[in-house]
Order: C-alpha cells, then structure tokens, then sequence
C-alpha cells in the first residue's frame, strides 16, 4: 500500500519557526530554599523534543548566590552584565565578568552568584537528563561565598581587584571616620544609600553606576570619582564606556569637568592594566544616522538660533549630533542616560525634555527614568531633582504608556 505524501502545509508546520515574544514568560523569583539573597529568574526556554536543551536568564543582587548543585548533563554560562562568583567542590573560588562563558561538566558539584557588592547577570543552559536538570544540594556557608578569589581576570592585577563599596564622598573616609563626625550621615548611607537604594530593584547597578559618575563629572566633584570608577568597572561598565562617557559629558558638562574626569580615571586604568590601544581611537567607523529625524532637529535649531549663534548651531549639528552620539563605543541609550543624568545633577532642566524623550526612544524605560530620578537625588540633591520632576512628569504624561 502506498503511503500518502504529507502535504506542504503539513511539513511546513512541522518545521515552523517558533518565537517567544520577549516578556511573555513572567519573571520569579529565585526560592529561599535553593537561593540566598534575591535572586530574579526570567526563563527563556524549554527543552523542545527532540532538544533537551533549556534556558534562563538569572539576576543576582550584590551577595545573592545558588545553594551548592550539580547537572546531570552539565551547564553553561553565559555572564551578561555585572561581576560574579563561581567555585566547585575543593577548588579555588573564581571572578567572573560580563562576557565570560562558564562550562561545568556533568556531576561537578558547584555553586554560582553576585559578588559581595556587584549584581551579575548570565544566561544559564543546561540539558535535561529523564527530565531532569539540577540536583539541589546544601546552601553556600558564608565563609565559602566571603573567601578571597584567587583567580582574577587578566587585566586585573590582583593588588586591585578586590570589590569594594563606593566611599561616599571620595574622601576613603572609614565607617568610623564619619560616624565620629556625624553618626546620623553614616547610617544614613549604610542604611539607606548602600544598603537600599544601589540595590532597587528598577535600575542594574550598571546602569545606577553611570548614573552616578555622569552626575559627579557634570558637577566636577572628581575627589568621589576614582571609587565610583572602580565600583562602574565591578558592576559591569567596560573601560572603553567609561573612556566614551568622559568624552560625551565633555560637551555637556564643559571640558574642565572632563579634564578632571581624566585626572580621576587615569590611575584607576593603569591599576587594572588598561592600555590605551585598548580604549576608543579617536576616529572610528560611526553608527548609522537617522537622516530624517537629524534633518528635522538640525533645521528647527537652525530656524530658531541661526541667526544668533551661527557657531553654536554648527557645532551642534556637525560635531555633536553628526559624529559624537554616533560614536560605537557607547549605546545610543547609554549616551541618553550619560546626558540625562549629566543634566538634571547641573540643574539644566531646560534640556530636560527633549534629552528625556529622546532617552526613551532609545529604550530606555519609564521605570527605569523613575529610579534615574531616586538614584539622583542622593547623588545630585532633592532640589535638583524636585526642579526636574514637573519635567519629566510632562514626558511622561506625553509619551504612549
């Protein structure tokens, strides 16, 4: 008896193409019971017969880490942003960093998280053997996750490489130090600076560490930089970002202030074994431009001023807006977030607007705006983020939820 073809539209759907959309899987958080410290869990995807391949994306907040585990067929890493810690059973505690791809072979006995003060993301893949992934074994002791790394990355030298909370103030003031001056401003910065609002959940540290820098350059407070430097490279900013916000915020916050910026971020480079060959040149291949939109900002600045600062309006168009925002070393949301940051710590509400909206068209989120406003208050001051907020609140209103 002769079997009957499958038909195209048979075959075509045994072979179609699934996607799952982004933010269709709700996140979870990480259980108490196989997790210490808050952990986010956003799964990215099931085993798919005949695959036995899954994935996840993991969020660790600064001292979050997995209980002590094995996989049946081994797991993979894939560290996307921040610094974290890995270790196996009778071996060395080890770093790892944003782009770092950890393998772990089948049976290994491991453990994986955040550092001390860092928050590390990664995406985790693992294969299912009779439909299971993990085995869950004893929580990780304090004095395991605490002990020293021995391992650090290449660039690192190891006189440098151990994290440290940003010290308030620039001033390697201790604890004891400020209490003995003011006790109510120390705990005010344990308690609810370092202790609470670097780890909101709304905003990676990442991103509040660029927050953070964009508002000392913009009010040339360098003394507090080199720290904030260091905890902006442990949370995930590469040294190349860095070297491009300075150059960014030069045209927003004027070259003095980033002539300090450079005085700031000299040394912490060369401590971290940072060439300059490994930085930024000063000309690159630029991002591609937006004609349409560039076309219509260039002609109602021109219309507008032309005719009162002709340099002003040239500069803006062929320096700023044709070459530096189009520079690669930074995202274009990275730049709006620099610049908005830069902005409101200045009190340059003005700007406000238009650089906010253009953050958002940049992807930055609405949620994400919000903890800009938190992270800045205690950085730039509530003035200057109570002058900001009727602003930001008009884009917000303005702008599809």
């Amino acid at each position: 008896m002769d079997s009957k073809p499958s038909s195209p539209a048979s075959v075509q759907d045994a072979q179609a193409i699934a996607i799952t959309r982004s933010g269709s899987r709700p996140s979870q958080k990480g259980p108490a019971e196989y997790f210490t410290g808050t952990v986010r869990v956003d799964p990215l995807f099931n085993a798919n017969k005949p695959s036995r391949t899954s994935g996840g994306l993991v969020t660790f907040e600064p001292g979050a880490r997995s209980a002590w585990h094995t996989h049946p067929l081994g797991q993979t890493l894939i560290v996307t942003a921040g610094v974290g810690r890995v270790q196996s059973w009778g071996a060395a505690l080890q770093e790892i960093r944003t782009g770092d791809v950890v393998w772990t072979p089948p049976g290994v006995k491991h453990w994986h998280g955040g550092s001390p003060t860092s928050a590390m993301t990664h995406i985790a893949i693992q294969e299912n053997l009779d439909g299971k992934a993990v085995d869950w074994l004893e929580k990780v002791s304090d004095d395991q996750y605490h002990a020293r790394p021995t391992t650090q990355p290449a660039t690192l030298p190891a006189a440098a490489a151990t994290t440290k909370q940003p010290k308030i103030g620039g001033c390697r003031l201790s604890p004891e130090d400020v209490r003995r001056v003011s006790p109510a401003f120390e705990q005010y910065t344990a308690d609810r600076l370092l202790g609470e609002v670097w780890k909101r959940p709304g905003l990676t540290s990442r991103d509040r560490s660029i927050v953070t820098i964009s508002a000392l350059i913009a009010r040339s407070q360098t003394a507090a930089l080199p720290d904030y430097f260091n905890q902006a490279l442990d949370s995930g900013v590469t040294p190349s970002e860095i070297s491009e916000i300075i150059t960014h915020l030069a045209f927003y916050s004027g070259w003095a202030n980033a002539f300090g910026a450079v005085e700031a971020a000299k040394d912490v480079l060369s401590q971290r074994g940072i060439r300059p060959d490994q930085l930024p040149p000063a000309r690159v291949d630029l991002l591609p431009l937006d004609e349409a939109a560039e076309s219509r900002r260039a002609s109602q600045v021109e219309s507008t001023f032309g005719s009162i600062a002709p340099g002003v309006v040239q500069y803006t168009t062929d320096v700023l807006f044709r070459d530096l925002w189009l520079r690669p070393g930074l995202t274009p949301r990275d730049r709006s977030l620099a610049t908005v940051s830069a902005l409101i710590a200045s009190g340059q509400v003005a700007q406000v607007s238009y650089h906010l909206n253009r953050a958002m068209d940049n992807g930055l989120t609405r949620a994400e705006a919000s903890e800009v406003l938190t992270q800045l208050a205690f950085y730039a001051g509530w003035p200057n983020v109570f002058s900001a907020l009727p602003v930001v609140k008009e884009v917000f209103e303005k702008r599809p939820r």
